[in-house]
């Protein structure tokens, strides 16, 4: 039995919470599939948020998987900032303000080349060199 905190709630567990709103709201939450991108050498698994780099998964938390989606959309090239905060957050927040989730992205896919910053900010989603 998984033990509550101070203010009494308990650790939430995603499959357990899709099971109440089918149990309780009587809905169906329908599968999603993957996004793929680069034949396949960047892979979310958008039911489960799990992400397959290169053949190996990545641990990423929720927040860097809606970033990583939202590069996916934007497409090829590079963007804007503030295109991006838009995309992602769907929020005006100061170009400043997507540089550290950039960082942590960038290390968390294991090669910083996944994710591309020009001189002027600008960032892209690219694959790296396959050795």
């Amino acid at each position: 039995m998984e033990q509550e905190n101070a203010a009494g709630a308990r650790p939430v567990d995603e499959q357990a919470g899709a099971d109440w709103i089918r149990r309780h709201l009587g809905v169906v939450l329908e599968p999603q599939g993957s996004l793929t991108a680069f034949d396949g050498r960047l892979v979310i698994d958008l039911d489960t948020q799990v992400v397959t780099v290169d053949g190996r998964e990545v641990r990423l938390r929720r927040s860097d998987v809606k970033l990583l989606r939202g590069l996916i959309a934007l497409g090829e090239g590079v963007h804007a900032p503030d295109t991006i905060l838009w995309k992602v957050y769907d929020a005006s927040l100061h170009p400043h303000e997507l540089r550290y989730p950039m960082a942590l992205l960038r290390a968390k896919l294991g090669e910083p080349d996944w994710i591309v910053r020009t001189e002027e900010g600008r960032y892209g989603l690219r694959p790296p060199e396959l050795p």
